[in-house]
Parts: C-alpha cells; structure tokens; sequence
C-alpha cells in the first residue's frame, strides 16, 4: 500500500508555529540561559538563540533559523510532517500554546498593534536590499514612496500590509546586518493582511517572503518585462490567510503562480496550495525555483549578465 504523507488544516499549522519556543526548550531540559529580556542562550549547540518575543530563533553555527517547525527539524532531525505531529501532540497534551496569541480555551485574542519606530535614516536598509539583495533600486523606493516599506530604530527592514481602509494589519522584519540573521513578525500581526504589490491584471504572483516578491520583481525588470502590471504576494511564512482575503477582495485574479521556496516545507506547502485552489476558477502554476529562493534566483542571474557585459566589452 502506497504510504501518504498526513495533511494539515491552516488552524493546525498556524497553532503549531505558535507553540511557545521557550516553553518547548524548558520541556526538552534544554539548558537556557538568559542574556536579555528578548534573547535566551541554549547552551551546547553552538551560538543557538531563542527570541521570546517573536518566537524565532537562530542557530548561528549553522547560519539556520525559524519558528518552532523549523527548530525541531534542526534539533531532532525531523521531517517538516513529523516535527508537526510533534509539536500537535506537545499542544494538546501540555498546553503549550502561546499566552499571547490563545486563551486557555484556545480562542484567538485580538491585540492592539503597534508598527516599530522609524529609524532617522534609510541607509543601512537600502544598502541591504540593493547591494546584498540585489533588488532593484526603483523598486525599493517605490516600496518606501507607498509606505510597505521603512527602516526601524534597530535598523530592520519593515515591510507592512494594510487592510481596505489603508490601516496597516501586518509587518515583518529582516536584520540588516548580514553577519546576523533576523527576521520575524510584529507583535500581533495579522497574517491576513499580507505584504504585497501591483496594479492590477489578472495574476498574483505567490512568496514565502517580501524579499523573495522584490526579487521576483527585480529579476523581471531585467528581462525587460512589466513587472508593475501583476500582484505580488507574501504569505509570511506558509500560511494562507493572506492569499484567502486578498482573492476574495481581489475578484479580477485568474492566475496563481506559486514561487515557494525550493526545500521541503516550500515543496509540501506548494502541493497543498495547488490542490486548494486548483479547479475553484484559477488556473495555478508553480514557479520553477533551481536555487533555494528566488532571491538566490535573482543574485545567480544577475553575475551571469555581470560576465555576460564583460565579455562583450572584450570583443
């Protein structure tokens, strides 16, 4: 008999990245020491840090990070299905959801957000995202000209989403400082107003991250293409709530292209997507990614049109 690898509801993956990374870690008797209010140490792993406050971490021997999927994968050697049915069995026996995000019966509670202070200068974000990332400097500042876009005092790139009204609901963080990793969402973010961009036509085009939409973007500019004239979408993560409320506000879209990352989560995520909205009036499509991301996609392409102009020059 053919083995098939268990589906999760979004309810069952949103509660599983939502699990508390500090309890899991007390669970485990790992041994944590505090270095500030927001950064916990686990000791014997080589530079591994806990973010209580956005429930991330990062391994800095093994230049990894994530949420709590991701950190049990790492830890115990999981695939990304089993480090779920871990982390559901943890949630329902030891009730380790996050105070913040659940009740004890388990209702989602509405918190006030509050975006992050901008910083008095742009400078370290925009040298992030068009030296290192490569991103495009048009469309960098045009994010920033549409507010989805700014520097915080920690010198974060903030990439926000807003609702109808043009209240933003939801923004996410990328650490400037590549010697770093850090990323993660705003407190009390709500994923169903996602980071995105376009004006208007009948295809969204679909990431894991702002980054991996800017690049897209970038890569085509350079192939002389329109890139204005079709929606960019991050989910975020993996969670669909985004995508949901922008097709339902968004009636025109005929076409999902799916651009996930190339690894096992961004594979399992892309084949659930596809069977959801295959079939409900969309036509979907997956972006073939060869690189990790698209942004590794985009850095790739643009050395080879480096080496292609230099041995033009030569001629």
């Amino acid at each position: 008999m053919k083995y098939k690898r268990p589906r999760f509801t979004n309810d069952e993956i949103e509660r599983a990245n939502n699990i508390s990374l500090l309890n899991y870690a007390e669970k485990q008797d790992l041994n944590l020491k505090e270095v500030s209010p927001n950064s916990y140490h686990i000791k014997g792993y080589g530079g591994l840090y806990i973010n209580p406050e956005d429930n991330t971490w990062y391994w800095f021997s093994k230049k990894k990070g994530g949420g709590p999927i991701q950190l049990v994968m790492f830890m115990a050697g999981k695939t990304w299905v089993d480090a779920m049915k871990e982390l559901l069995e943890d949630n329902i026996n030891n009730n380790i959801i996050k105070p913040s995000t659940y009740t004890n019966n388990n209702q989602k509670v509405t918190k006030d957000f509050i975006l992050p202070e901008k910083n008095n200068t742009y400078k370290h974000m925009i040298a992030y995202l068009i030296k290192t990332r490569k991103i495009d400097k048009e469309i960098v500042y045009g994010m920033i000209k549409d507010e989805k876009l700014y520097e915080d005092k920690n010198k974060n790139c903030v990439f926000v989403g807003y609702d109808k009204e043009n209240n933003p609901k939801y923004a996410n963080r990328r650490g400037t400082n590549t010697n770093k990793v850090f990323k993660g969402e705003i407190k009390n973010s709500d994923k169903s107003y996602p980071f995105y961009f376009g004006k208007g036509g009948d295809t969204v085009y679909v990431f894991e991250s702002p980054i991996d939409a800017l690049s897209h973007a970038t890569i085509y500019k350079l192939k002389g293409l329109d890139w204005k004239n079709q929606y960019r979408l991050s989910l975020g993560g993996l969670s669909e709530k985004g995508l949901d409320r922008f097709l339902g506000e968004n009636t025109e879209i005929k076409n999902i292209t799916f651009c996930l990352d190339n690894d096992e989560p961004g594979i399992e995520a892309n084949r659930k997507l596809i069977q959801k909205y295959k079939g409900k009036r969309y036509k979907t499509n997956t972006y073939n990614i060869v690189e990790k991301d698209i942004n590794n996609e985009l850095i790739k392409f643009k050395k080879r049109l480096s080496r292609k102009y230099e041995q033009e020059m030569e001629m």
